[in-house]
């Protein structure tokens, strides 16, 4: 188990033997207190002016807000507020955004085969956000909680924050369409950010396409077979912002320093940020697109492939670089990397009458990513302490490269141990104690264990992924069944680095029962039990876990009773299921997990992430 079972211990956290370790789940559940309230508000509203039939003015407007309070208190009972006599936190955070959109479209056909669509426009988002916080300790009583922090004899530095940031476009779009089936689009728009330095806050980004619907020639219609067919090119531009809004700007932070003998408060340069680069400019994505379009018996069998290559250059990247700089990373432009790939998609329309309807959409995706232009290798950001440069980025390697080091089962007896150059000349005591313990591959035959024998241990990028939406209609019965699926991808396990195996915490009951012993050293998956502090168990391959799955996403059934009664046009009930089941050899709860969110650098990883849940809805939809 991770955590000591909630079993009744008595009241008191003393009355729990396990305290030293961690209260009791139930204490938390009946005495802490972490509480946030929240208020969401979106808004939007339009206003459209036709200055012709060809030629119209839209304006958008979009507003939202988000505000979150947080309150916490964790009594002596806890953990948290166990040494430190009660332990309290308030804090409350804001976040506004305006969007504002002027567009222009022209939209015009000349002599019955030129179709010209061509849009022109203007974008500002401005962004705001604000923050403060407090936290206290000591309390003379439990009884108050959070609400009067003044009672605490040890109020910990408040912090507080501000801050916005500016993203404005123009852009513009052309589309030509000649005889219906000979298309043509170009696109320009050229944003501008005020993350950036002066000199690089704007870019500019084009793109362009040509289709060709076969399917409208001649030559094509003669042979009665496609009822749809269509070639497409396209190329496009993208950027990418990716940095704190004032990483381009010199930041002070408060300092204490002597002056004439006396501690003075001041300013100095703030290094968390790293050394200033004024020169970071806008992360490019240049990509290029073929795809092809089937349709076959009017569209009730229709297939697309695609072919994609992507090039993102002048990364923008947080960089390891010397200590002796006076900091350790530094934000540049830096490097780029490929992806390339197929996507093939299908809908099968199986049956189509009156009162039946049966109909499959699918999907599936390979994609292949590389790293190029580094002057050498790199590793992603840290996972946790104590695991460091778990992710490495080396040229010609795909993102998500797993780096560590590799076993070799377990020294089952003495003779191996003494057989093994790393400890043939140690002492007796210090070869016994190896006996039941993990064999780490000398991978370079120095005959130690060092960083230099780590090697590639896995890959988190699956070799595809697919869905399945399958629809299923009778009269006024609808089922909707979708599946989604990964195959080939690896998850680094974070949560079994919390098993040591020496210790009554944090073992779990496979990790127990798979552990060596004389008898089991032939099937032990874990090393022996041991209650010795000199135990290194390294970040190795028995952390990578193959995360491929096949997932019934999402059941949805509705009925539509239609018009039940005067003044109602329409009613229907609907019920759904998310995540019904999961197949899956992933040891841990769920295998589509990502602890890291969006940070591509460090995907795949699994460290106390919440699992997907099984959720149950039922609803109505009323049209007056």
């Amino acid at each position: 188990m991770i955590y000591i079972p909630t079993v009744y211990a008595g009241d008191k956290s003393e009355d729990d033997e396990y305290s030293w370790l961690s209260a009791n789940p139930r204490t938390y559940v009946n005495t802490a207190k972490d509480e946030l309230s929240s208020i969401n508000v979106f808004t939007s509203a339009y206003a459209e002016l036709k200055i012709a039939d060809w030629l119209k003015f839209r304006q958008n407007l979009g507003i939202s807000y988000t505000s979150n309070d947080r309150s916490s208190y964790y009594s002596r009972e806890t953990g948290e507020g166990k040494v430190a006599n009660g332990r309290a936190g308030r804090s409350d955070n804001f976040w506004q955004n305006v969007t504002a959109e002027s567009v222009l479209t022209f939209d015009k056909t000349f002599n019955k085969i030129h179709r010209l669509n061509a849009v022109a426009g203007f974008t500002y988002e401005k962004s705001h956000w604000g923050g403060k916080a407090i936290t206290a300790q000591n309390f003379p009583t439990d009884l108050t909680k959070d609400y009067d922090m003044s009672q605490a004899l040890v109020v910990d530095r408040p912090s507080s924050s501000r801050g916005e940031s500016v993203l404005v476009s123009l852009l513009g779009r052309a589309n030509y369409t000649l005889l219906d089936r000979y298309i043509f689009t170009v696109s320009f728009r050229r944003d501008g950010s005020s993350r950036f330095a002066p000199g690089n806050k704007f870019a500019n980004f084009a793109s362009g396409a040509i289709a060709w619907s076969l399917s409208e020639e001649e030559f094509i219609k003669r042979l009665d077979l496609f009822s749809n067919l269509k070639l497409r090119f396209s190329y496009g531009q993208t950027g990418n912002q990716a940095i704190s809004s004032y990483q381009t700007m010199e930041s002070l932070g408060t300092a204490n320093y002597p002056l004439n003998g006396t501690l003075t408060s001041g300013f100095s340069g703030q290094t968390y940020k790293g050394p200033l680069n004024t020169s970071l400019r806008w992360e490019t994505t240049d990509q290029f697109n073929v795809g092809l379009d089937f349709g076959f018996w009017k569209n009730r069998l229709n297939f697309s492939a695609n072919y994609y290559y992507k090039k993102t250059k002048d990364l923008l990247q947080n960089v390891s670089i010397p200590l002796s700089t006076g900091y350790s990373t530094m934000w540049t432009n830096f490097g780029h990397v490929t992806n390339k790939g197929f996507e093939f998609t299908a809908n099968v329309v199986a049956i189509d009458k009156k009162d039946w309807g049966l109909n499959f959409d699918g999907n599936i995706s390979f994609n292949q990513n590389r790293i190029g232009g580094l002057n050498a290798d790199q590793y992603a950001t840290q996972l946790w302490y104590g695991a460091n440069e778990v992710f490495l980025q080396r040229n010609g390697l795909p993102i998500g490269t797993i780096y560590g080091y590799v076993e070799d089962g377990f020294y089952d007896n003495i003779a191996e141990v003494r057989a093994d150059p790393i400890y043939s000349k140690v002492s007796k005591e210090e070869a016994q104690r190896m006996i039941g313990e993990i064999k780490y591959v000398d991978s370079n035959g120095d005959n130690q264990i060092t960083t230099e024998d780590r090697a590639v241990i896995g890959d988190t990028n699956p070799d595809f992924i697919y869905g399945l939406n399958a629809n299923f209609r009778w009269k006024k019965l609808s089922l909707g069944l979708f599946f989604r699926g990964s195959q080939g991808n690896d998850i680094f396990n974070g949560n079994l680095t919390m098993i040591g195996m020496n210790s009554i915490g944090n073992v779990t009951r496979e990790a127990y029962e798979n552990r060596w012993t004389p008898e089991n050293a032939a099937n032990a998956k874990w090393p022996r039990i041991t209650t010795a502090m000199t135990r290194d168990m390294k970040l190795s391959d028995r952390y990578v876990e193959d995360g491929s799955y096949f997932r019934l996403k999402t059941i949805n059934l509705s009925y539509n009773f239609g018009s039940v009664c005067k003044g109602i046009t329409d009613l229907s009930v609907f019920g759904t299921i998310t995540n019904v089941f999961t197949l899956t050899n992933y040891s841990w709860f769920d295998p589509d997990v990502n602890a890291f969110g969006s940070d591509a650098s460090r995907r795949g990883v699994d460290i106390f992430s919440y699992p997907n849940s099984r959720t149950y809805t039922i609803g109505f939809k009323l049209t007056l």
